[in-house]
């Protein structure tokens, strides 16, 4: 094989030099599709009813009144949702849930603004409009608020292998001088400007979703899993991203949501993630001592 001569930095044809994006055009002049743009007929809105207490179990559901609102298709909770699985354990990022258990699964309110049930309605307005008129009622139970590291073993379990280097307790042992401490990180919400979004479709078994992912296969197979379909019957697009913080490498309980709305309705079903949602529901960076 030849030998090609590396070309300096002063040649170069990329460093230094303007390259046009060709996603700026669509960016700047409103043409790119993001996940809550995309539109189909016949299509239905979602909005989450969420839990108003830290821990405990739900007590009752009133939802009478919300069903007769205008516009209003249906009220889905643990009772009627439908079947959702969880994830089985895996030691990679795909097939991880970041909830770890699918939207309405039981009784049990594990966290504030956990979602306990979702309005599905012809506009957005009506769908919010029934959420809020949900009757939820509880049983508290004393929530965690302990800052120290919880003893639980993690979804991917401990490393098979420990690469080792010199010997750490030795040196440490004859140093001079010795400081211990805990340095501590306090707890980082994701809020990029993009909220949260799914736009499911479905027809004859099979899923098309349109959601903000950054990792559209591991999407997928999280998608599949919980939906009880194989994975060649669920297809994620995601045209555009507007930003993530990592925050959207897995689906949230809200895609589960469209997903098995749109399954149960046979129509498309938008389910766009509200800002202050954004602070619950989505997942955070938690506070780390170490």
């Amino acid at each position: 094989m030849e030998q090609q001569t590396p070309q300096p930095v002063t040649e170069s044809k990329i460093v230094g030099v303007p390259t046009p994006r060709i996603d700026g055009p669509l960016k700047t002049t409103g043409a790119a599709m993001y996940s809550s743009d995309h539109h189909f007929p016949g299509l239905v809105y979602a909005w989450p009813v969420t839990a108003t207490i830290a821990s405990g179990t739900i007590s009752g559901i009133d939802s009478s009144t919300a069903e007769k609102m205008p516009g209003v298709l249906a009220i889905y909770t643990h009772k009627n949702i439908g079947p959702l699985y969880r994830t089985p354990p895996s030691a990679g990022f795909s097939m991880i849930l970041d909830e770890r258990r699918p939207p309405l699964e039981d009784e049990t309110i594990s966290y504030y603004g956990q979602y306990v049930a979702v309005a599905v309605a012809h506009t957005v307005e009506q769908a919010r409009a029934a959420a809020e008129a949900v009757k939820v009622t509880y049983a508290k139970t004393p929530h965690n608020t302990n800052d120290k590291l919880l003893d639980t073993p993690t979804i991917a379990g401990k490393p098979k292998e420990v690469t080792k280097r010199g010997d750490a307790a030795a040196v440490l042992a004859r140093a001079t001088y010795k400081h211990d401490a805990v340095y501590s990180t306090p707890t980082e919400t994701h809020n990029p400007i993009e909220l949260h979004a799914s736009v499911a479709v479905y027809k004859d078994g099979k899923f098309t979703l349109y959601e903000t992912s950054q990792a559209v296969v591991n999407h997928r197979d999280v998608m599949a899993a919980m939906l009880g379909v194989p994975p060649e019957n669920v297809q994620v697009i995601t045209r555009f991203l507007g930003s993530g913080f990592g925050g959207k490498l897995w689906p949230w309980p809200h895609a589960m949501l469209a997903a098995a709305s749109a399954r149960n309705l046979n129509r498309p079903v938008k389910l766009v993630v509200s800002r202050s949602m954004m602070f619950q529901s989505v997942g955070h960076r938690p506070t780390i001592d170490q």
